[in-house]
């Protein structure tokens, strides 16, 4: 039964795209080693080869070779030593990043496998452990050794150079400020390779071009329904459009990449112009659903990560690292935002109509990147105001576009303040960074009856009027 399934598991690998190839085998620490191992292996074979076979000790001043008892002594010592700082190395950082992912979030733990110099530091560890413990077994007492010796000391300063570079490493990569901006750059990395590698070329500009050919009526589409619940992966838009060229058809998709799609309800419809027979094992192959969400094409995931981590900080009472978070967030919505249209139609290359998505539009990925922060910052005006400055920053960059779901997110923001007594000066910080919004978005009116509303909460006449000399109304 194994032997059935491994044949079938690599042609389901094979078809998966590079990105979705690295994060399934860099996402265990197996795969690194296991290189590092093969190679030490082979640098062993030479080292071995050179010292036994050739009988390199001729060619050699004696005071360079090393005499067997000393060489199995080093390489004996080398071993303990090796396998010790490997054990300490990693026992420690995993326990240090089990409390932080705690604190912060259980996804770290995802980041720092996948993470590079954790692999190579592992990589080297196992490697000069394998190559030190193998050498053991080809020591010969008649011979002496020069190639052995040499390079097992020189992998073990190798591993020494290695441990103080990964500590370093750790201290810099766990500080929460380069660990955002480092999920901030994998998020920027999926929503580029989705939204324009994959989908800008068939994105339709002008929606109302294409409405025509939107069919009506859906009683006439087939489906194809779920054959087991799970998440939407990864969904193949390229080949999907070129398939539903080859034999006419309009898809619509029932679920967008990170849903979780239950057993039984239709994946997706779709409506043939004539054709006879449709291979629909093939479009429900290009759709793919797993246990688990992944990154290669959910942006809402990696957004999700971010979020967690402003959550926590604002539960853990660090503003700090709730603000810088809110900044990244920010940032991460304004390259979102540059780098599609959010249209829900993909046309082929001759503009007909072949996908029809469950579309997100630019003011949903607002919701999903600062709706939690704000339901949790509800209570705290100084983070509502570092949202209201993101959203205005926002605002800035879209001021081509349409920037009213901006606008409208820093009413719902505003308006969900929970808190009964405001200090006139977080008012005042409040009311001119919305009004600097307000500006930028053409919504000075709307400002004004927002203020007005919320300036009937405050009881304290004093207040009331110092509010309205420092921030006057009615001037619009």
């Amino acid at each position: 039964m194994l032997f059935k399934k491994a044949p079938a598991k690599w042609e389901e690998f094979k078809k998966k795209s590079p990105r979705e190839k690295w994060l399934e085998l860099y996402g265990n620490l197996w795969v690194t080693p296991i290189i590092y191992g093969f190679l030490s292996i082979l640098l062993l074979v030479l080292a071995v080869t050179l010292d036994l076979t050739t009988d390199s000790g001729k060619f050699i001043p004696p005071a360079l070779t090393i005499e067997y008892q000393l060489t199995r002594t080093i390489l004996s010592t080398l071993t303990g030593g090796i396998l010790s700082l490997t054990t300490f190395t990693f026992y420690g950082v995993l326990a240090a990043l089990t409390t932080f992912s705690v604190q912060f979030s259980p996804r770290i733990l995802q980041n720092f496998m996948r993470n590079k110099m954790t692999q190579r530091t592992l990589g080297i560890f196992i490697g000069s452990f394998t190559y030190v413990l193998l050498c053991l077994f080809f020591l010969d007492k008649q011979s002496t050794f020069f190639f052995i010796p040499v390079l097992a000391i020189l992998f073990t300063m190798l591993t020494m150079a290695t441990f103080i570079i990964f500590v370093n490493h750790i201290v810099n990569w766990l500080q929460v400020t380069n660990m955002t901006e480092d999920m901030k750059e994998e998020s920027a990395i999926v929503a580029k390779n989705l939204l324009v590698k994959e989908m800008d070329a068939y994105r339709v500009k002008n929606s109302a071009s294409i409405e025509h050919q939107v069919p009506e009526n859906r009683e006439q589409a087939c489906s194809i329904y779920v054959e087991e619940s799970g998440y939407i992966q990864t969904i193949d838009f390229i080949n999907l459009i070129k398939e539903a060229e080859k034999d006419d058809l309009i898809i619509e998709l029932h679920y967008k990449v990170g849903n979780y799609a239950f057993v039984s309800t239709p994946l997706l419809s779709y409506w043939p112009n004539g054709a006879n027979s449709i291979d629909e094992s093939k479009y429900y192959s290009m759709i793919r659903i797993g246990k688990n969400q992944n990154e290669v094409q959910d942006i809402e995931f990696s957004l999700s990560k971010l979020v967690e981590v402003a959550i926590r900080a604002i539960g853990s009472n660090d503003p700090k690292t709730a603000t810088r978070t809110i900044y990244q967030i920010g940032d991460l919505l304004i390259k979102i935002s540059q780098l599609s249209f959010f249209t829900p139609y993909l046309a082929d290359e001759e503009g007909n109509l072949r996908i029809i998505l469950d579309n997100l539009e630019f003011k949903d990925y607002l919701y999903i990147g600062l709706s939690s922060i704000r339901h949790y910052a509800r209570k705290n005006v100084i983070l509502t105001v570092e949202i209201l400055k993101v959203l205005h920053a926002i605002a800035k960059v879209r001021k081509k576009h349409d920037c009213t779901p901006v606008w409208d997110f820093a009413v719902y923001t505003t308006r969900s303040l929970e808190i009964n007594y405001i200090h006139s000066l977080d008012r005042e910080k409040l009311y001119n960074t919305l009004l600097d919004m307000a500006k930028t978005t053409g919504h000075e009116m709307e400002y004004n009856k927002l203020v007005r509303k919320m300036m009937r909460t405050i009881t304290d006449e004093d207040d009331r009027k110092e509010i309205e000399r420092k921030i006057p109304l009615g001037c619009y």
